[in-house]
């Protein structure tokens, strides 16, 4: 099953270099990156409401794998879909 909010849940981020995340806070729970398996960015709407935004498909240390994205405009990171 996959879990899937459209506006994304509010993460904390901690980024490395290149601006990729290290580890995210995500309801209370620290998580740590293990592997970025995919990286890739989205800027639409620029004559209108812009939506411009760097997503990672991504596991984490303890067995999460999710889609976060960092929402340039908004300047927040946030959690779009967890897979079961």
């Amino acid at each position: 099953m996959t879990y899937l909010w459209r506006k994304g849940q509010p993460i904390t981020v901690t980024g490395g270099e290149g601006g990729a995340p290290l580890r995210f806070t995500w309801r209370g729970r620290s998580h740590r990156v293990d592997w970025i398996a995919k990286r890739w960015r989205v800027d639409l709407g620029w004559w209108q409401r812009r939506v411009w935004r760097e997503y990672f498909k991504l596991r984490t240390a303890d067995g999460l794998l999710v889609v976060v994205f960092h929402d340039f405009v908004a300047g927040e990171w946030r959690l779009q879909r967890l897979y079961d």
